[in-house]
């Protein structure tokens, strides 16, 4: 479904852009798909803004991700935000988000070697070289084997950034206590999961805002025995991004934190819940790094455990994006009759998908989420920037619109 040219035309009568939410799938190292995505948004978004006669212009009003999506949101985040007064900027942006990523892979003759042996034990456990219950990189994160490997890679030549993910979020964001929380114009929430108690967890950096801050949502937490929301932190990023066969839990104000893909992959329900209607993004684009279909039942262990991982990184999401299809839908219903009408306090959102191709998509598997050689991050950047490309060339009008656009 293609969104409807009259609502699209009004907004380009008026001039007003659209507010753009973009949401990023945690999904490991196919997150450098993301990587490209991003920094063509970034650079499209400014050249479109920079023409006074661009009639599609949009603001990015908010990001969202979780696990390697967190890693991807926050470096866009940070380079957009004001720091001690300075302000931000998409260039600023693009080169935070790929300057991370270029430090993200392996460096260096030692590097490169423990990835590849890292990269070899899942493939091997993917295809059964030593059975399918052999307990390849099963160490307990927090065991003293597991402490004395870590302890041994630095004298080794491995930097601390590249196996210690809070000293890498440090040292790729050294001003994030210098951040002008009220002049934030772009909002980012970051899922992760609270493990002792079950609780859906999303760090918001709506939260740290003081004084007359909170303009995008209601400053109260949002607190249910299921779902929390906690103020941004450089810990909460970490936690996202904690899967807890290499790391032990994050832990953060008492709570004990893994992954964010057990339970929002990424978060779209605050994106929307308690915003006021002025604030609503006009567009959420998903950026989908783990397909939603396959190519048929799986057989090996290898597809049993690729698949199983893009369930679980899919169907919460699904769940979510249904919602808003079902409050647009509550809009078109009850927009006419005696007020109050829903569309009083609601707008219609439209969901958009933005994904790998095809080929590239089925040519994956799980264990090619943990290979950090930089020319297969290379080979997922350099495709996300083409996909982008296109895509932007084509928005408003010739894109879909999710569920749709969501499946090849």
């Amino acid at each position: 479904m293609v969104r409807k040219p009259s609502k699209a035309r009004a907004r380009d009568v008026l001039n007003e852009p659209t507010k753009v939410a973009v949401a990023c799938q945690g999904g490991g190292i196919h997150a450098s798909f993301e990587v490209g995505v991003l920094s063509e948004i970034l650079k499209n978004m400014q050249t479109r803004n920079d023409d006074p006669n661009e009639q599609h212009r949009f603001e990015l009003v908010a990001l969202s991700g979780t696990s390697a999506g967190a890693l991807c949101s926050l470096m866009v985040w940070y380079g957009l935000a004001s720091k001690n007064g300075q302000a931000g900027s998409p260039r600023a942006a693009i080169k935070q988000l790929n300057d991370f990523w270029d430090r993200f892979a392996a460096r260096g003759g030692v590097e490169v070697i423990l990835n590849a042996l890292t990269y070899a034990a899942f493939k091997a456990r993917e295809q059964e070289v030593f059975g399918v219950n052999a307990p390849i990189l099963s160490l307990n994160p927090s065991g003293v084997i597991a402490g004395a490997v870590t302890a041994a890679l630095s004298p080794l030549g491995v930097r601390r950034r590249y196996y210690d993910l809070p000293k890498l979020l440090e040292k790729a964001c050294p001003q994030f206590d210098n951040i002008d929380w009220d002049t934030l114009e772009t909002r980012l929430l970051v899922g992760a999961t609270e493990i002792i108690n079950g609780v859906e967890t999303v760090f918001d950096s709506d939260r740290n805002m003081v004084g007359d801050g909170h303009k995008h949502h209601d400053p109260s937490t949002v607190t249910h025995q299921w779902r929390q929301r906690l103020p941004l932190s450089l810990a909460g990023v970490a936690a996202s991004g904690t899967l807890p066969e290499f790391r032990e839990a994050e832990r953060i104000e008492g709570g004990s934190y893994w992954d964010g893909l057990y339970s929002q992959n990424p978060p779209i329900r605050e994106l929307l819940s308690g915003v006021d209607k002025q604030y609503t993004p006009d567009e959420i684009w998903v950026l989908r790094i783990n397909p939603q279909q396959c190519l048929h039942e799986p057989q090996s262990n290898a597809e049993i455990q690729d698949r199983k991982n893009e369930l679980m990184g899919n169907l919460s999401l699904n769940k979510e994006l249904d919602t808003i299809l079902l409050v647009n839908h509550f809009i078109d219903w009850f927009s006419t009759g005696s007020p109050p009408h829903v569309g009083d306090w609601y707008k219609k959102v439209t969901v958009r998908t933005i994904k790998m191709t095809k080929e590239t998509a089925e040519s994956l598997l799980y264990s090619s989420k943990f290979n950090r050689n930089h020319r297969f991050m290379d080979q997922l950047r350099n495709e996300g920037c083409r996909v982008a490309r296109d895509w932007l060339r084509q928005w408003p009008y010739n894109v879909g619109s999710y569920p749709d656009d969501a499946a090849y």
